[in-house]
């Protein structure tokens, strides 16, 4: 649960790379921002040949001659100097950032605080004054990584800790905490960031004043040897063997390559002796790296010994090792408490004894108020109710998890288990609720419904309390939500259902949603000419991208496990706009008769805005049920259409109005043309896709030509019958025409993103 992948923690660092779906082949734009703060490493990395670089090169002097010897590299005996963060990923080592270490110098304090009979005061001063002394000093960052500060340091003549905050647009995004002990010339110990995850790094000794001569990565000791033990023909013996080197024991690798034994054992049944004879090894070697990555390593271990069939001792054992240090002073990290409880909840609902499954329940239970939306914690909530509870309940948290997005794992699972249900057992949470749905009420009639009820359930869920306390009474302006998505957008999941949650928390008087699809990364068939238009307009790279009042709002993004920090990013960007008041006002009507939509809007209260305004008209399908590939099933406010150029109608003699009347057919048929062209170019099938339009939204809103900021919204349902009279898909109305026979298209409405099963369900999940 804990760990992450080592690319996943790159990535993090290296976090001017957009994250999301990338537009065909752009390139994702690589913007540094620079901190005011004048303590932060934000510097220019110098131009500098590629050189192989040695870590402990000389610096400055004189240019050497060739017969001159390069001095000996003395293992450092303190952590007094320079050091390099190396951050292991897959089969290299990155440099991150360079620091200068100053440990305290015990010789250097005044006479006075040696002296017992010295004057008090001057003690404490001198005691203030190392306080102020930066023992940790960052000097240089790597050419791709984001500028950093350091908050907080503590350091020995052996040990460094120190408290690191990375910094994107002037605003803290990651905060790093680095704790390690000098290890044979170099300092060996873990990183955790935000306190969520803990993963092994180093520092590296050098005498570079800079990164320019460090700015390639190193090859990670010892990974060759692991995938030559992976991809050995008894894994097992290869993987143990290369644990149970002396030479690989100090390797970050080795981390990775216990897990992975451990859970080759648990597959081959390997007997209690000897998996709790790797995982102690396992635990030891950890503890290489630091206290708190060797508690991490008890927790996993419990974990994953939890989901076997061991004997659940082993895994109780494990788990007590872990909450005793954890009582003797290590600082958890985020998520433990959960793990623990759940690895235990998993203990006693594997039990004989109805009271310890009772007790099993009751933990379930009890941790599913703290958590409401972790997806294990309920996956095992419904295992016990539907077998010892109430299927009630059981039903009421299926329907939550089926309601909404599987998270990756849990594609991973599904599709491990259907390939393999011997190794990986896993239900699908939308079969084992119709099956308890039919057991329950004999047919599956109103499934949908319920499915649709238990998403917004689901949506509400998130609403925050500072959400709830807005006043909505404080402030005229009407925000605008734009969100750019796709419906074969793994990242896209959290940025939908984040926008979801903005529209629980908020009515439509105050809050306006609008989602433009992109055929980003596959063909999907809820795009259209206009979507993509806007799409240009703001000049977004890929999927997803969100605006707020017109300004671009970053962070939005992820699976189903970013919902949250998604929602607050919006949330954070929304509040200030809401208690804003504006002299601008929009009237607008909207009704369908005869065939046709008529349509109004009169914007006033412009005349103090300094730039050139638009007046931009959309209609949107209120609601839409879908089977995206990424699994948003409900889609609201989708843009079906805009009704000029996709920054809308200019003033006209200082007046911004529109009044247009748009037959039916031909708001329809633009729809079906462009999809049918679509398909035509790029061999996509959008057979079946929908295109209900019963129930329009007609928005307009009121935005700077220059700033692209949006000053007021409004919005009014069409009334009216919409109906769609002989109206047919462009392709349906081509006369037929003979073929050579050809293996049929299958109906796809939009390509799936690729997952890969997951072979062995023991091993931590990325979180």
């Amino acid at each position: 649960m804990f760990s992450i992948s080592r690319t996943g923690l790159l990535l993090l660092c290296l976090i001017m790379i957009s994250v999301g779906c990338q537009k065909a082949s752009d390139p994702a734009t690589d913007t540094q921002s620079s901190s005011s703060d004048a303590s932060t490493a934000d510097v220019e990395t110098p131009q500098a040949n590629a050189k192989t670089p040695q870590m402990a090169s000389k610096e400055g002097g004189d240019k050497k001659t060739e017969k001159e010897e390069p001095e000996p590299f003395e293992l450092p005996k303190t952590v007094k100097g320079n050091w390099v963060l190396m951050l292991p990923q897959q089969q290299q080592l990155m440099p991150l950032y360079l620091f200068k270490i100053t440990p305290p110098n015990e010789a250097g304090k005044s006479e006075k605080k040696a002296d017992k009979t010295a004057d008090k005061t001057a003690e404490k001063a001198d005691e203030k004054a190392d306080a102020k002394t930066e023992s940790v000093v960052l000097l240089s960052r790597g050419a791709e990584v984001l500028p950093a500060k350091i908050l907080s340091s503590t350091t020995t003549a052996e040990t460094v800790e120190f408290d690191e905050s990375l910094i994107n647009e002037g605003e803290e995004i990651i905060r790093l905490n680095f704790q390690g002990t000098l290890n044979k010339g170099a300092i060996m110990g873990n990183i955790s960031f935000n306190g969520e995850n803990c993963v092994p790094a180093l520092l590296l000794p050098t005498k570079e004043k800079d990164l320019s001569n460090i700015k390639e990565p190193l090859p990670a000791p010892g990974f060759q040897e692991f995938m030559q033990a992976m991809q050995s023909e008894d894994p097992y013996k290869g993987l143990n063997e290369f644990t149970q080197n002396e030479r690989m024991k100090t390797v970050p690798v080795a981390l990775d390559a216990y897990t992975r034994l451990i859970a080759v054992a648990l597959s081959q049944n390997k007997d209690a002796k000897t998996v709790e004879e790797i995982v102690n090894r396992y635990i030891e070697t950890s503890g290489t790296w630091g206290k708190r990555l060797q508690v991490n390593a008890m927790v996993s271990s419990g974990s994953m010994l939890a989901r076997s069939e061991t004997d659940a001792n082993i895994a109780t054992q494990y788990l007590d090792q872990a909450e005793k240090a954890i009582k003797e002073g290590v600082t958890p990290l985020e998520g433990w408490d959960t793990e623990i409880a759940l690895a235990r909840a998993r203990v006693g609902l594997k039990s004989d004894n109805p009271e310890q499954i009772k007790a099993a329940g009751k933990l379930l239970q009890e941790e599913i108020k703290k958590h409401p939306h972790d997806r294990e914690l309920l996956t095992e909530l419904v295992s016990y109710e539907k077998s010892h509870g109430d299927i009630d309940k059981a039903i009421e948290h299926l329907g939550y998890l089926a309601g909404s997005p599987l998270s990756f794992r849990e594609r991973q699972l599904i599709a491990a288990s259907k390939q393999n249900p011997a190794a990986v057992k896993f239900e699908d949470p939308r079969e084992t609720l119709t099956s308890l749905w039919k057991k329950k009420h004999g047919s599956t009639e109103g499934l949908d419904e319920y499915l649709t009820k238990s998403f917004r359930r689901f949506l509400d869920s998130y609403v925050t309390k500072q959400a709830k306390d807005v006043d909505l009474k404080k402030g005229n302006r009407v925000s605008l939500i734009e969100l750019f998505t796709g419906a074969s957008c793994p990242p896209c999941v959290a940025a939908d259902l984040a926008t979801g949650v903005i529209e629980s928390a908020f009515p439509q008087s105050k809050v306006i949603v609008l989602r433009y699809h992109q055929h980003i990364p596959a063909p999907d068939p809820l795009t259209n000419t206009d979507s993509e238009a806007r799409f240009i307009l703001y000049n977004h790279g890929g999927t997803p991208s969100t605006n707020v009042n017109g300004q671009a709002v970053q962070g939005v993004a992820g699976g189903i496990e970013q919902v949250e920090s998604s929602y607050n990013q919006l949330l954070e960007a929304l509040i200030p706009a809401l208690s804003e008041n504006t002299d601008v006002k929009i009237e607008l009507s909207a009704s369908a008769k005869d065939g046709n939509l008529v349509l109004k809007a009169n914007a006033t209260g412009i005349k103090d805005i300094k730039e050139p305004l638009r007046l931009v008209a959309v209609l949107a399908e209120e609601e839409l049920m879908f089977e995206a590939p990424n699994g948003i099933n409900i889609h609201d406010m989708i843009v079906r259409s805009m009704l000029s150029e996709p920054n809308g109608f200019p003033a006209v003699d200082g007046k911004l109005a529109l009044d247009k009347t748009i037959p039916l057919s031909e708001f329809k048929g633009r729809l079906t043309d462009y999809l049918s062209a679509f398909e035509e170019k790029s061999g996509a099938n959008f057979t079946g896709a929908p295109l209900g339009l019963e129930h329009l939204e007609f928005v307009v809103f009121v935005q700077g030509e220059l700033s692209k900021d949006v000053f007021q919204v409004a919005s009014v349902p069409v009334s009216g019958t919409i109906e769609f009279k002989s109206v047919k898909p462009k392709t349906e109305s081509k006369p037929e025409t003979p073929k050579p026979e050809t293996a049929p298209k299958p109906a796809v409405k939009a390509e799936k993103p690729e997952s890969k099963p997951e072979a062995k369900p023991e091993e931590k999940k990325d979180k």
